[in-house]
């Protein structure tokens, strides 16, 4: 079974993965493959230098390239792992490069606009905006690779919009089923 997690930045995706990862599940990061290709590069890690990139490749190596450079890691993993979580999935190409690995439960990690900044604001990472306008455009950027319609399509919808101690507590009502 493949986990694939969606969500907008700030929505709580990262911590869904955590949460995974501490129960014993095999975590994978949709962004990951991106900024080690960017490092590789030499190309500084910015809000916008990560969308443009990943827009770029997607354009070049299609709506689905990003999944397929997990693809193995994911097989992999299922030799030894009924379930695997995928963090970040963007599109329904995406998910659909996983539905070739094996069976597919789609997740979406939903919280409003406001609290996704704030959550944003704090946590520091290298590739998040920094100001609401560049908030603002990133989610449009992810929207256009097909995030909201996927978001729309998810098989399960987990609310995070209160305290970590609750959404935790979902997350592991929802991944105990998969061990």
């Amino acid at each position: 079974m493949i986990i694939a997690v969606s969500g907008f930045r700030g929505s709580g995706k990262s911590l869904f993965g955590q949460i995974a990862r501490d129960m014993g599940f095999p975590v994978f990061e949709m962004s990951e493959p991106i900024l080690d290709l960017m490092r590789e590069l030499a190309i500084e890690i910015t809000n916008e230098s990560v969308r443009n990139f990943a827009t770029d490749f997607r354009e070049k190596g299609g709506a689905d390239a990003v999944a397929k450079l997990l693809l193995h890691k994911i097989k992999i993993a299922l030799q030894t792992s009924s379930a695997v979580v995928v963090v970040g999935a963007r599109s329904e190409d995406e998910v659909a490069v996983f539905r070739d690995a094996g069976q597919v439960t789609t997740v979406a990690v939903v919280s409003d606009g406001a609290k996704r900044f704030e959550r944003v604001r704090g946590r520091g990472k290298e590739s998040d905006p920094k100001t609401a306008a560049e908030f603002k455009w990133a989610d449009d950027v992810e929207a256009k690779w097909g995030l909201k319609k996927l978001l729309e399509t998810c098989d399960v919808k987990l609310e995070n919009n209160y305290s970590q101690k609750e959404f935790r507590q979902k997350a592991e009502s929802f991944l105990e089923k998969y061990q």
